[in-house]
């Protein structure tokens, strides 16, 4: 019996497409397709699991996650390519899950001292309550914000332990002028441990005390240019500031590792 040339064609176009079809099958999950955008970034500094460069999107890179936009946050010219900029009423947040005992958060910081006070990262317990009437609950996750006083900004850092919480405040040594020392980028770094916290400008202390360990027990959500929604009840909300190349850790960064990551972004 003859077989049609095009009847072969037909036939090893069939056998490819059911070849094709079990080959997708073995996918990790079946029948992804179209296969979805991967994460290429990996690590580049011990213990970092966040990193948010802010150019031209808000997407977490090492999950691709986009930030959940509240107002009309934008870009601006940033100390490498793009940056956060801040806008009245206006901030991001990410999902938060089983944050490590040690934690810390890196990141450029272009001040921008227009409102006097405002929250720049913030991890509090869910409290629509305290919310709804302003007040804050301070006994979980951290809070860390600048207010004005004494000719400039002084930048703080506020720790919860699970009862009770402690202020980090360095006073003149945690302070920036906007007219001078505050007017360009300075590196901005806080760390929380088992024993104590420490807040860094451009790789100095200028804030350090004991502290007992912080709880996360209800945080849900970090919030990235704003104290809102739950740490509003002294007016630390939005931050027109800029901030750029943020990035997260699971451990208390020591002096050493929080300036080589400095003086690697210069």
């Amino acid at each position: 019996m003859k077989t049609h040339p095009i009847s072969l064609i037909v036939l090893v176009l069939l056998a490819w497409s059911l070849q094709s079809c079990f080959q997708d099958l073995g996918q990790d999950p079946p029948f992804d397709y179209p296969e979805q955008p991967k994460p290429t970034y990996k690590a580049k500094y011990d213990g970092e699991i966040f990193y948010l460069p802010f150019e031209d999107d808000y997407a977490e890179q090492f999950t691709l996650v986009e930030a959940t936009i509240i107002g009309t946050p934008g870009f601006e010219a940033g100390k490498f390519g793009k940056a956060y900029k801040g806008a009245t009423n206006s901030y991001l947040t990410f999902p938060v899950k089983d944050p490590a005992s040690g934690f810390s958060g890196v990141f450029w910081y272009k001040l921008n001292a227009t409102p006097d006070r405002g929250g720049i990262l913030t991890v509090s317990a869910d409290d629509p309550a305290a919310a709804a009437n302003a007040k804050n609950n301070r006994t979980k996750g951290f809070r860390f914000f600048r207010e004005a006083g004494n000719g400039g900004q002084t930048f703080k850092l506020n720790v919860g332990n699970g009862t009770a919480d402690t202020w980090f405040d360095g006073g003149a040594a945690a302070m920036l002028n906007p007219e001078t020392t505050g007017a360009g980028w300075v590196f901005m770094a806080f760390t929380i441990s088992n024993s104590e916290c420490a807040v860094y400008i451009n790789g100095q202390v200028v804030s350090k005390a004991a502290f007992s360990g912080v709880n996360w027990d209800g945080c849900t959500s970090l919030s990235i240019g704003s104290g809102a929604p739950y740490f509003t009840g002294w007016s630390h909300l939005s931050d027109a500031s800029l901030i750029d190349e943020l990035r997260l850790f699971n451990k208390a960064l020591t002096q050493q590792e929080i300036q080589t990551i400095m003086n690697a972004a210069q």
